[in-house]
């Protein structure tokens, strides 16, 4: 029986010497080997310099998200039997600055994801359980998903043109706790994303729900903050004691 082979065209660099490349390996294809598992096997007998980022290899940390074959998905995830016969172009996120080959600088990134206060503030007592009905888990169950993967954001035009803007995975963020009714901060969340660069700045083009790994439509996630930050602007322009929460 004939061994399956295919090429892998990796998107490579180098800050030693600031050095650009694309980098061919040919491997052999296993039944089930997953981008992720090619790379492993790229790095074990081929060449130990490439560099990539992984940890779960299941789908849930979102740390291998990548371009590949110009989509934006987890290698974890995504078989090699689907692309071939390849040649199998891999890159980094884009719209990020490219530390080494496969691996993104995500502290831009994270520093606007704290900013929002990414956590459930509670008033008062805190010895009582939060707890939640179905109904309200519902109300945000697809932004809790959120992996913070960043595929959202670097498929994102807008974060390109403005290196500012909070984008899609960082707002879906804020959807969650904009929404919690167990947050008792739910009006500052959504305060928090009714800025220059916050999400009315979206234009719904929906490139963020094309790649999203986990389904969570991150357009739909903002166009209901941006309707709740309008209902809420208007409430208080009408006068003291009229801002409604979310």
């Amino acid at each position: 029986m004939q061994e399956t082979t295919t090429t892998f065209a990796v998107r490579r660099y180098d800050p030693a010497d600031g050095r650009r490349w694309v980098q061919d390996y040919t491997i052999p294809v296993r039944p089930g080997m997953t981008v992720l598992e090619a790379l492993w096997d790229i790095v074990h007998h081929l060449d130990g310099s490439l560099s990539f980022r992984y940890s779960c290899r299941g789908a849930v940390c979102g740390s291998c998200a990548m371009r590949i074959n110009d989509t934006i998905t987890l290698a974890c995830h995504t078989q090699v039997a689907s692309l071939l016969p390849g040649p199998i172009a891999i890159a980094p996120l884009p719209r990020m600055t490219v530390l080494k080959d496969l691996v993104v600088d995500m502290d831009a990134f994270l520093e606007k994801f704290r900013s929002i206060r990414p956590y459930v503030v509670r008033e008062g007592s805190t010895e009582a359980e939060g707890l939640q009905s179905p109904e309200a888990r519902r109300r945000i169950v697809d932004s809790v998903k959120c992996l913070l993967c960043a595929s959202c954001q670097g498929a994102c035009p807008l974060t390109e043109i403005d290196t500012d803007y909070l984008g899609p995975a960082v707002l879906t963020a804020a959807h969650r706790f904009a929404f919690d009714d167990r947050n008792d901060a739910r009006g500052d969340a959504l305060d928090g994303t009714n800025s220059d660069d916050g999400a009315l700045t979206c234009r719904t083009i929906s490139r963020c729900t094309e790649v999203c790994p986990k389904h969570i439509a991150p357009s739909v996630r903002i166009k209901e903050l941006k309707h709740s930050i309008r209902q809420r602007s208007a409430a208080k322009r009408a006068g003291p004691g009229r801002e409604d929460t979310p």
